[in-house]
This record gives structure tokens, C-alpha cells and sequence, in this order.
């Protein structure tokens, strides 16, 4: 492994608070909404690359303002689906905004620990992220009571043992 512990629970931390959000705020939004929210991913990634040490990066005006436009072209949106929806909700919005913010910083942390250390494989990325991230998300589980209902289901709806789907 290249890259210490203490790299991973970071970046698990994240991932797991993005997840959590975004599927949290489906309670108080529609998914119309959630994925117009999520589209504009790219404005904040800009935004994020700019000030995180290690990138810095620039990108031409031009794509700033296509960027800028997609916000407000959800904006409209949002508004109008205000109006009409029965499940919209500020509480959705602002977790759902707080799950891109987290997005954000997990793309650009993920580029700078490949560019700390070149011999950081996207295995290696993906496996650590993951098992860091488990302990993470299983109290929410147990708290929501979520993971017993996985648990009834999967034993009420066993594999089949030929590989087979059971009729």
C-alpha cells in the first residue's frame, strides 16, 4: 500500500457523507430535482480545483460561464418544481447541496493523492476508500434500522443454490 491510513479515513469520510446525503435527501426531494442538483457537480469541481493545494488549477473564462449557466438554469428549475411538488423540501435541498460540496472535494482529493504518490493504483484507491469507509456507514445503518431490513430480506429471499433464479 502506498499511501498511509490516515489518507484513506479521509477520503472515506467524504465518500460516505456524499452517499448518505444524496440517498438522505431523496426523502424530501424528487428525483428530478436530486439529479438536476447532482448535474451541476462540474461548477463546484472547478470551484474546488482552483483553491486545493496540490492543484491549483485554472480554467478559461468561457468554461467558468458555461458552468454559471447550468447553475441558473437549475435555479429556474428548482423554483418552478417548488411550486408543484409534493415532496420538495429546503431540508432535501441543503443535503443535497452539501453532498455536491462533499463531491466536489472527493474528485480533486482523489487527483491529488495520484499525484502525490504516481504509484497509487485506482485499485487500490477504490479497495481502501471502501473498507475504510464500512465502519463509517454501519451505525447509520443500525441507527435507521436499515441493516435488520437487509438482513430479513436477504434471509427471507435466499440464493438459489443451482445459480438459478427460484420460480
Amino acid at each position: 500500500m502506498v499511501n498511509p491510513w490516515k489518507t484513506y479515513v479521509k477520503l472515506s469520510a467524504v465518500l460516505m457523507g456524499s452517499h448518505d446525503l444524496t440517498k438522505g435527501s431523496l426523502a424530501f426531494l424528487n428525483y428530478p430535482v436530486q439529479l438536476m442538483f447532482k448535474s451541476t457537480k462540474v461548477l463546484l469541481v472547478m470551484v474546488m480545483g482552483a483553491f486545493i493545494p496540490g492543484l491549483r488549477r485554472k480554467y478559461p473564462a468561457h468554461e467558468y460561464v458555461s458552468a454559471i449557466l447550468l447553475v441558473l438554469g437549475l435555479i429556474l428549475f428548482t423554483l418552478a418544481d417548488a411550486q408543484t411538488s409534493p415532496s420538495f423540501s429546503v431540508i432535501g435541498v441543503i443535503m443535497v447541496i452539501a453532498a455536491l460540496v462533499m463531491d466536489s472535494f472527493l474528485g480533486n482529493l482523489q487527483e491529488v493523492i495520484f499525484n502525490m504518490n504516481p504509484e497509487t493504483t485506482q485499485m487500490e484507491m477504490l479497495f481502501c476508500s471502501t473498507v475504510v469507509g464500512l465502519p463509517l456507514l454501519i451505525p447509520p445503518m443500525v441507527l435507521t434500522g436499515e441493516v435488520f431490513e437487509a438482513w430479513n430480506s436477504c434471509s427471507e429471499n435466499p440464493l438459489p443454490t443451482n445459480g438459478l433464479p427460484s420460480t
